[in-house]
């Protein structure tokens, strides 16, 4: 009785398994995300209230001005895309868009104010 097959299935799960640990990462920063993609995203969901170019309607804060989003880290606009800004009307969209999604968010944001 061979137990080459066994062996060969026990060695396909292995590398399968290990491949599978090195699938990318989601991004840790907005230098990580991608700003064209962010772009079409800010552009269908970020728009209406912080306007095209980032000026932001009425009160919302100026996301051209750089000094809007200076010494602000990126895990914290991180997680104000994330879980919204209580009393501020931004809403969360940590269940809405993935995690890669509001990092490229982010990316695109970080251009507007250049």
């Amino acid at each position: 009785m061979s137990h080459a097959p066994s062996l060969r299935l026990f060695l396909l799960v292995g590398l399968i398994i290990g491949l599978a640990g090195l699938a990318p990462a989601s991004p840790a920063t907005a230098a990580d995300g991608n700003a064209k993609a962010g772009k079409a995203i800010y552009e269908k969901h970020c728009i209406a209230c912080h306007g095209k170019t980032g000026k932001g309607i009425g009160t919302l804060p100026n996301l051209s001005d750089p000094r809007t989003l200076a010494g602000r880290p990126d895990a914290q606009l991180f997680e104000k895309i994330t879980n919204g800004g209580q009393g501020s009307g931004m809403p969360a969209w940590g269940g809405v868009l993935s995690e890669p999604q509001r990092w490229d968010v982010l990316a695109y944001i970080k251009t507007l104010a250049k």
